[in-house]
């Protein structure tokens, strides 16, 4: 008997302890600023910041105050701002790396360059012969009009004039969109030459001297005539008679 007292004291003392271990205590600051404690969660600090504290006393956890829908509005701006800055990083790390891999030295960004507008007014040479036919064909068709004239056009003539029309406006806005295309390309480049000599920190390129211009004409002759031979005078003729 006295055995199982014993045995049945510890457990209750064991029991004890563990709940004495576990006992929470919440506080919080309420609407008038005072701590309001408790084994549970008082009302008064319902939707408010409290903390949990241990059977010691000290803070063991801290819940902050649910947000406000204007708080949590921000919040949710705020997250979505870094998470932008973050993206544009990212890919901003993403195309250095690519541009040091394209490209070994300036030369070679000046290179690719050139191709690219070589390609591009290829092209809008082709648009641009094409509207001087387009607009040779409309003097043509100008000259139908007039045969025409006081009359009435023939369908096919009239047709003939709309397509022409169509023709010179599309070419037209080919030459244009070309001319655009070479200015980007050169803008692009010029970004790209920018951002690989501070990435290298190597220093850009210097432009070939221009070769010295021929000295002018006039001031040539001058120098030309000072350095000619001075003829010499013929010799007067003698005033004394030959011997007879």
């Amino acid at each position: 008997m006295r055995l199982i007292s014993a045995l049945l004291f510890a457990s209750s003392a064991l029991l004890a302890m563990g709940a004495a271990a576990q006992t929470r205590i919440y506080c919080c600051d309420d609407a008038n600023g005072r701590k309001v404690c408790g084994d549970f969660l008082p009302t008064a600090c319902q939707g408010r910041a409290y903390e949990e504290r241990d059977n010691r006393g000290f803070v063991s956890k801290k819940v902050e105050a649910p947000l406000t829908a204007e708080q949590q509005a921000r919040r949710t701006a705020e997250l979505a701002r870094k998470e932008e800055e973050a993206k544009k990083a990212a890919e901003e790390r993403r195309r250095n790396l690519a541009l040091l891999a394209t490209y070994s030295s300036e030369k070679d960004i000046n290179s690719a360059r050139d191709r690219a507008l070589a390609e591009i007014d290829k092209n809008m040479k082709q648009s641009e012969q094409r509207l001087e036919e387009a607009n040779k064909r409309k003097k043509k068709l100008e000259s139908d009009k007039e045969f025409y004239k006081g009359k009435a056009l023939p369908e096919q003539v009239k047709a003939d004039i709309r397509d022409n029309e169509k023709e010179i406006a599309a070419q037209k806005a080919a030459v244009a969109a070309k001319s655009k295309e070479m200015d980007e390309v050169r803008s692009r480049f010029a970004d790209e030459k920018k951002r690989y000599l501070e990435l290298t920190g190597k220093k850009p390129m210097e432009a070939a001297p221009a070769a010295a211009a021929p000295a002018p004409a006039a001031a040539a002759e001058p120098a030309a005539a000072a350095a000619a031979p001075t003829p010499s005078k013929p010799a007067a003729p003698s005033s004394k008679k030959p011997a007879e």
